[in-house]
């Protein structure tokens, strides 16, 4: 939906401006572009429990649901990454993190171990913690109900399916002890 209302805004300004040059379309068009991800950032931080040290490092960043959703100061999460949380359940992420880019976390989904014909599904729900320190790379899934620990690494493009204690380096599918930390 962003790209596509992206792309309206881009063509408007274009074929409204005809006699600009291209800079000056550019220009207008990123400051409009800016000041709407500056919008939205604003919401976010009213809805839910935002440090002002907190950086929305990038654009599609999307937080969504009832639940809490706290995060740290001087931390911050990259493009087009999700974070949700379903009522009553709560998502921390604590101070000094990294979550690079295309980072998933959900405190609920659809419990795996089930028959999918059935009408009513059974769903996991779970708080997802992810305490000081922390570096998740690029492409991570954070199932719910999941800890990981203090001063800890998720290597690019882990599954993250249960607690990982603090100062290791975990990584795959799912995500696996690699290595303690020698600090």
């Amino acid at each position: 939906m962003i790209k596509y209302l992206k792309n309206k805004l881009k063509k408007f300004i274009y074929n409204s401006l005809y006699s600009a040059s291209d800079d000056v379309k550019e220009s207008i068009y990123n400051s409009l572009f800016s000041s709407a991800l500056k919008l939205e950032q604003d919401r976010y931080r009213k809805k839910y429990d935002i440090s002002n040290e907190f950086r929305f490092n990038g654009i599609y960043i999307y937080l969504y649901g009832d639940g809490k959703i706290i995060l740290g100061e001087n931390s911050y999460i990259g493009d087009y990454s999700t974070i949700q949380s379903s009522p009553a359940c709560e998502v921390k992420v604590g101070k000094k993190c990294s979550l690079s880019h295309n980072v998933r976390i959900y405190t609920e989904s659809i419990a795996s171990d089930q028959d999918f014909s059935e009408q009513n599904l059974v769903s996991k729900k779970g708080n997802v913690i992810i305490e000081d320190f922390v570096w998740i790379g690029a492409n991570v899934f954070i199932n719910p109900g999941v800890t990981i620990g203090k001063n800890s690494i998720v290597g690019a493009n882990s599954v993250v399916v249960r607690d990982l204690p603090p100062n290791g380096i975990y990584g795959g599918v799912p995500a696996k002890l690699i290595k303690l930390k020698s600090n």
